[in-house]
This record gives structure tokens, C-alpha cells and sequence, in this order.
């Protein structure tokens, strides 16, 4: 079986026309959804980027592989002791390869981040550029489709290939703003006054600090607005993430179309999800992955499988289940007919792939730790979401939400569910001790990195001032509030206390581009 994993970096799954998007965005994944299955309730167990993928590829938790953010501790990959690959805790791709598939990458993911663990699964690994970021789909497709092309008359192999569109910038063509523009009216949510009281809402990619995170001197190019006061800023926005979604829908195109022109399409299985989504105002937070929410933690996943998939009845291309990404590896295995190591926590949905009813699980724990650290459950109707560290952003510390009725996160209805509430707390208790509170657990590194938290992107301090300067002192008050260590703790000296080099970085990197 020839397997091609599609990663699209900040997909957000209703800005997609498989999840019933009103502007036409992706017409070549809705093809491919309508010889697959698309899942509807598929959830990446750790945001962003960093946890996201090593919990894919690993089979397991943040909690457990230890990666839980983007810096430092938080960030380290429990590496096996030793010569040897732990059987019953390898790679998904050195799995694979145990079992006689060919491995290869077309990514720069594992330079971007550090995270070299992520080469482990791979035979071959190639970036498309010299770039350490923001490679565009037109560099990756070549890449890509160049290797499709030496490889095809081989068997048994699987492709894991990441787009970065539409992660921001948005660096595509300003054409394809346009296009999205053209095509549809924007997003009827956030209105008006709901952009105007997100004014109140503080933090790196919030209202009106909208690129404070990366680019404090402002908008990088012409497919963002500088801050968002109004809908017209909104709107710049939006066609701006779509714009960047079309533009990497019309390359998958391409790609597709190449496994027609060499014949192996219908021998070639096809999958494509993505590391997270986006917040798009939801929590005041725009333009980024930064919350443990739902627009951030519900990822797009759409399957075509040669043999399976094909002819099922349109009622059978859907699953409603609760799922992980963790669960996917387990699938791959269950799929290809191969043993799934012991070590991993996900569990395999490979019958609704061949369309059959899957049992879903009554919730989701989902975590994020770069921007903020929070944990979040998700049941069926329900969003659960609380804070161990709000990094800079104006995150409360618990917050309840009826996703089912109230999509977009307004109503905070953690006071009026008290009993719903507990149950919610119960459930993150109840996993917190599965998985971390065991006889020979590893500790949380979401607890041990709590002195330091998620600054890695912003320091507070420095931001604090910022919102000073910017007229926002009662903003900067509450900040600093939220971030008052309690009386009955000391710093220590055994916590690395590792100066976060980001804005020296980022800058260096722009002057870079600039030349």
C-alpha cells in the first residue's frame, strides 16, 4: 500500500468545504471527501505545532511523551535509554518501518522546532528549500511530487508531506486574498460589537495587539490589517486565512492530479489533517493557536483508502466519534493489517474508515502549552477549559461553554452549571491520574514548567510595560495579578531559568529577509 499523509499546518476544519464552509476553499479536498470519510469530532490531544505532531507520531500524550510546549523542558521528547528503539513505544514511522514500509518527509518541521526526535520516523527526510520557515506549497508540491514520481512504481511506502499554508503570515499570492474575497461573504461572527469589547481582551494576537507575538513593527504584508477594530479589519483577516487555504487547496490539486497521470491513484491512500486550527476572534484571540479551544484543538481529518472507501454510501462517509490524533497511528496499523505496540494510548477507528458505526468515547482531554497552558475537556455538547498559566493573554482561570448551542464561545456558563462543572473537573482529575498519577508515572511536564509557564513567544514583563505604554494600565494591572507567584512558594535553583531568545530571533530573521 503507497500511503500519502497530507499535514496542513492552522487547517481549520470549518473553513473547509467537507465541513460545510460557505465559500469554496477547498474543492479538491471535498473531491477526495467524497471518495473517503470525513470525521467530524477529531481533536489533536496537545497544541500547537510541537505537541501536536510528536503526540501523532509517538501514539501518546504530551503528558507521557513529555512534549507539551515549545520551549525548553516543556519541549523535551522522553527519548528511550539506550542503543535500541523501545518495542513497545516506537515512532509510528519506525513501526512502520519494522513491518517492511518505506518512511519519507518532505517537511522542515523537525528544523523549524528543534524537534529532531520527529527525523526518527523517517528513511529519508528532504526540505523543500533552504528556508527554516514558511516553506510555500508550490516548494513543497515540487519536492513532493518529484519523489512521487521516482517512487511510484514501488509498493509500500508512506509520504508524509507538511504544507505550512495557512499558518500566518499568509504569504501567498495577494490574488488569492482577493479570490476568497470575491467568493463569498465573510463570516457573519464576530460582529461589531463583539470585535469592540474584544478591545478589553489583552495578549500577543489579540484585537489590538494583533502581531505583537512576532512582528511588533506590524502587519508583514498586504493579507493581514494591522489590528482588528471594526469588520472590515475582520473581514481583511478571514480572506486572508482563506485566501491562504485556496492557495493550498489548488496545490493539493496538483498533486492529486499526478497520481492520476501515473496511473496510481486508485492504489494510493490519501489522508489529510492538520497539526491544530485557529482561533478567528473566538476568546478575543485572533489569528492564532494559542488557547486549549475548539477552533485550536479540532482538527480536519478526510480519508480515502483504495478498496475500503470507495464505494460506500454517502451515510457512511461521516463519523460523529470522539477522537485523538493519538488515535490515528493505531488505525494506520489496524488498516495495514499490523500489530499496534502496547505503548501507545491511542485506539484504532479503523472500522469507520470501512464505514461501520465506531463507539465514541464520552470526552476528550485536550491540551495547549506554547502561548498558555490549559487543559480542556470535551464532551459531545460541552467545552471545559482551564488555565495553569495564562502566559500573556487574558485567559480565565475556568471557563464552561455549550459548544453544541453556542459555537463561537460567548457565554460563559461555568456559575450557572455548577453540577456540569464538577462533573467536568472530575473528568480532568480522573485522566490527570491515569496517566500521571500511577505507581512509576513520569511527572506532568505541564506542572513541572509551571514556574517558568509559556514564554517562550512573549515576555511578560516586557508586555506588561507594553500595555502601559499603550494606555491599557488597568489591562496591565490585571496581568500582573494573574501572574503574582503565591506567598507560600520560592523560586529554586534546580528550575533551568532559560532566557527565551524569540524577538532577538525573529527580528534577525526578517532583517535577514529584508537583504
Amino acid at each position: 500500500m503507497r500511503i500519502i499523509y497530507v499535514d496542513v499546518d492552522t487547517l481549520r476544519a470549518d473553513h473547509t468545504q467537507p465541513y460545510g464552509y460557505h465559500r469554496p476553499t477547498t474543492p479538491h479536498l471535498q473531491e477526495l471527501a467524497e471518495r473517503g470519510v470525513v470525521f467530524d469530532r477529531y481533536y489533536c490531544s496537545d497544541s500547537p505545532c510541537l505537541p501536536s505532531r510528536t503526540a501523532l507520531t509517538s501514539g501518546q500524550f504530551g503528558i507521557t511523551n513529555g512534549v507539551i510546549g515549545h520551549f525548553g523542558e516543556a519541549a523535551r521528547f522522553r527519548l528511550d535509554p539506550g542503543h535500541g528503539t523501545e518495542p513497545d513505544r516506537p515512532l509510528l514511522g519506525q513501526h512502520l518501518q519494522r513491518h517492511g514500509v518505506y518512511t519519507a518527509a518532505v517537511s522542515m518541521f523537525a528544523e523549524r522546532h528543534r524537534a529532531y526526535h520527529f527525523l526518527g520516523n523517517f528513511r529519508e527526510s528532504i526540505r523543500a528549500t533552504g528556508e527554516l520557515n514558511d516553506e510555500q506549497a508550490h516548494d513543497v508540491n515540487a519536492t513532493a511530487m518529484d519523489w512521487i514520481r521516482r517512487h511510484a512504481h514501488e509498493d509500500n511506502w508512506y509520504l508524509h508531506a507538511t504544507y505550512w499554508e495557512p499558518h500566518t503570515p499568509y504569504l501567498q499570492p495577494a490574488a488569492w486574498t482577493q479570490k476568497a474575497a470575491d467568493s463569498g461573504p465573510a463570516p457573519q461572527w464576530p460582529d461589531a460589537e463583539t470585535i469592540t469589547g474584544h478591545a478589553e481582551i489583552y495578549g500577543p494576537r489579540s484585537a489590538l495587539d494583533l502581531h505583537y507575538s512576532v512582528f511588533p513593527q506590524g502587519s508583514p504584508n498586504a493579507n493581514m490589517p494591522e489590528a482588528i477594530r471594526d469588520r472590515a479589519d475582520f473581514e481583511h483577516l478571514v480572506n486572508g486565512f482563506d485566501g491562504s487555504i485556496m492557495y493550498w487547496d489548488h496545490y493539493f490539486g496538483q498533486l492529486l492530479a499526478l497520481l492520476d497521470e501515473l496511473g496510481i491513484a486508485e492504489e494510493t491512500a490519501v489522508i489529510v489533517s492538520a497539526d491544530h486550527g485557529e482561533s478567528l476572534g473566538e476568546n478575543g484571540s485572533y489569528a492564532e493557536h494559542g488557547l486549549a479551544n475548539e477552533p485550536t484543538q479540532r482538527l480536519p481529518l478526510v480519508i480515502y483508502w483504495p478498496g475500503v472507501t470507495d464505494d460506500l454510501p454517502a451515510e457512511r462517509r461521516r463519523c460523529d466519534a470522539l477522537l485523538y490524533n493519538i488515535d490515528l497511528a493505531p488505525t494506520l496499523c489496524e488498516l495495514l493489517s499490523l500489530p499496534t505496540p502496547d505503548g501507545w494510548q491511542g485506539t484504532s477507528f479503523a472500522d469507520a474508515v470501512r464505514g461501520a458505526e465506531h463507539p465514541s468515547r464520552p470526552y476528550l482531554v485536550l491540551g495547549h502549552g506554547a502561548h498558555t497552558y490549559q487543559r480542556a475537556v470535551r464532551t459531545r455538547d460541552h467545552l471545559y477549559i482551564r488555565t495553569y498559566h495564562p502566559g500573556c493573554f487574558r485567559a480565565e482561570p475556568e471557563q464552561l461553554f455549550h459548544v453544541a448551542k453556542d459555537p463561537h464561545l460567548t457565554q460563559d456558563v461555568l456559575a450557572d452549571e455548577p453540577d456540569l462543572a464538577a462533573a467536568m473537573r472530575n473528568h480532568l482529575q480522573e485522566w490527570w491520574h491515569t496517566y500521571a498519577g500511577a505507581p512509576g508515572s513520569l511527572p506532568d511536564p505541564m506542572q513541572t514548567t509551571l514556574q517558568v509557564g509559556p514564554t517562550h513567544y512573549n515576555d511578560p514583563t516586557r508586555y506588561i510595560a507594553h500595555l502601559r505604554d499603550t494606555g491599557r494600565a488597568h489591562l496591565a494591572d490585571h496581568l500582573e495579578q494573574r501572574l503574582r507567584r503565591p506567598a507560600s512558594t520560592v523560586p529554586v535553583s534546580w528550575h533551568a531559568q532559560i532566557a527565551p531568545q524569540t524577538e532577538e530571533l525573529v527580528l534577525r530573521y526578517v532583517m535577514d529577509r529584508r537583504r
